[in-house]
C-alpha cells in the first residue's frame, strides 16, 4: 500500500508540473550568430510539437533521463513537415555532450508549471569590460522570464556574459539549466577585474630593521609573497 501511495503521489506531482504525455521529436542543431541579442530567437519549433512561443520544456538528453535540458520556445513556425521538429543552437552538443549521431529524436515534456524550474540564484562571468550598477540593472532586467544553461553565451546592449554557474532554492548543488523569474537573484564576476599596488621606494626601504633585513625585502619576499599566496 505505501509504495502504490508514492507511485500515486508521483504521478501527480508529474501531473502538476508538465502539461500532456511526453513525446518523440527531432532535434536538429544549427549554427546560431553569436552576436544575436539575448531577446533573438534561438529556439525554433514547428506547429506539429504543440509548443508555443514562452512555453517551456523539457528535453531529455539521455535514455534513462538523468540529464534533461530547460528551454523556452523562441520562435514558432508553420512546417509542412508531418513530425514534430525543434531547432537549438548547435553549441548545445558541446556542452552538454549530446551525441546527435547516433539518435535525433529526443524526448520532449511540455512544461505546465513553470515556477517548478524557477532559478534562486545566476552566476554571470564578465571578461574584459566595464558594467556599471545601471548596465546591470539594465541586463538582469532584459533576463526575466527567459531560460539559461551553464555556459550559455549571452549578449545584451553590447554586453557580454557567460552563464558559469545556476542554483535553485534549498538546493546545495549546482543545477545545468533553468527559468529566470523576477524574483531570481543575478550576481556578476568579473575575470578580468585589475589591481594596482603603489610601492613608494623611498631612501628608507634600503634600511635595515632589527632582524637585519631590509623593508624592501621585507615589502617583496614578505608582505607582497603573503599576498599572492592568499589570493591563489
Amino acid at each position: 500500500m505505501i509504495s502504490t501511495d508514492e507511485s500515486n503521489s508521483n504521478t501527480t506531482l508529474e501531473k502538476s508540473v508538465f502539461e500532456g504525455a511526453p513525446f518523440q521529436c527531432k532535434l536538429s542543431f544549427y549554427k546560431c550568430d553569436q552576436n544575436l541579442d539575448a531577446s533573438a530567437p534561438r529556439t525554433l519549433v514547428n506547429n506539429r510539437t504543440n509548443l508555443h512561443k514562452g512555453d517551456l520544456f523539457v528535453i531529455n538528453l539521455n535514455d534513462d533521463s538523468t540529464e534533461k535540458l530547460v528551454m523556452q520556445v523562441d520562435e514558432e513556425r508553420t512546417d509542412p513537415s508531418v513530425k514534430p521538429e525543434i531547432r537549438i543552437d548547435e553549441s548545445i552538443k558541446g556542452i552538454f555532450c549530446v551525441n546527435s549521431f547516433m539518435t535525433t529524436y529526443f524526448t520532449v515534456q511540455k512544461v505546465a508549471a513553470k515556477e517548478k524550474f524557477a532559478l534562486y540564484l545566476v552566476e554571470l562571468q564578465v571578461k574584459e569590460q566595464y558594467l556599471s550598477r545601471g548596465d546591470m540593472w539594465r541586463f538582469t532586467r532584459k533576463l526575466s522570464n527567459t531560460t539559461v544553461y551553464l555556459k550559455k553565451s549571452l549578449e545584451i546592449f553590447g554586453m557580454r556574459t557567460t552563464v558559469y554557474g545556476l542554483w535553485v532554492d534549498a538546493a546545495p548543488y549546482r543545477v545545468s539549466s533553468g527559468y529566470i523569474t523576477k524574483d531570481t537573484k543575478i550576481v556578476f564576476r568579473s575575470l578580468s577585474a585589475c589591481c594596482t599596488i603603489f610601492l613608494q621606494m623611498s631612501k628608507e626601504m634600503w634600511d635595515f630593521d632589527h632582524h637585519g633585513d631590509t623593508y624592501y625585502e621585507k615589502a617583496v619576499d614578505g608582505f607582497l609573497f603573503d599576498l599572492f599566496t592568499r589570493w591563489k
